[in-house]
């Protein structure tokens, strides 16, 4: 199947699954936060055109779940100000870390998030690929609330063409 026949979510699904695959996991985190950006974009409330912090925030909380078992469970702040350190400075801080408001993401390439607040109460140990896991449960989740509520699916609808696509240059030069 060429991409011009793939929609938005399995573009995002194979653009961080490649960059996995050839050993860019910094890349598949970064893409990962674009990608619930674009999710929070397509979910934000009706009348609203640009896609604000809140939104990530609400997506984040909504759909992005740990495994129960896990030392830490994502707070959508945590996760909107490593979003912003890693956009905005290519950094584990952000302003919103800066100012106390979020912990500190570091990433490594363990199976198990590392959550020691006796230690720091402020710092979690991101295991990559059980975050880029974790956004893909997200994503199936997010897929059937779209089908199964008719209010998100208009809004999804009316945005989802607003999305990256990439074209087949045949058809992009008609």
């Amino acid at each position: 199947m060429k991409n011009a026949e793939l929609s938005p979510f399995h573009i995002i699904g194979h653009d961080i699954k490649v960059a996995l695959d050839n050993g860019a996991s910094m890349g598949a985190v970064i893409l990962t936060y674009a990608a619930i950006d674009a999710m929070a974009f397509l979910s934000m409330p009706e009348a609203q055109v640009e896609v604000k912090g809140k939104d990530f925030i609400w997506w984040t909380e909504k759909y992005l779940k740990a495994d129960s078992r896990q030392p830490y469970q994502y707070r959508g702040i945590d996760l909107y100000g490593a979003r912003c350190g890693l956009f905005h400075r290519y950094s584990a801080t952000s302003t919103i870390s800066d100012s106390g408001k979020c912990s500190v993401f570091g990433y490594h390439d363990g199976s198990e998030h590392i959550y020691k607040p006796v230690i720091n109460k402020n710092v979690v140990l991101i295991s990559w690929s059980r975050f880029v896991n974790d956004f893909f449960g997200a994503m199936k989740v997010f897929l059937k609330d779209i089908i199964d509520n008719e209010e998100l699916k208009k809004r999804v609808d009316k945005r989802i063409d607003q999305l990256l696509h990439i074209m087949d240059a045949g058809v992009a030069g008609d």
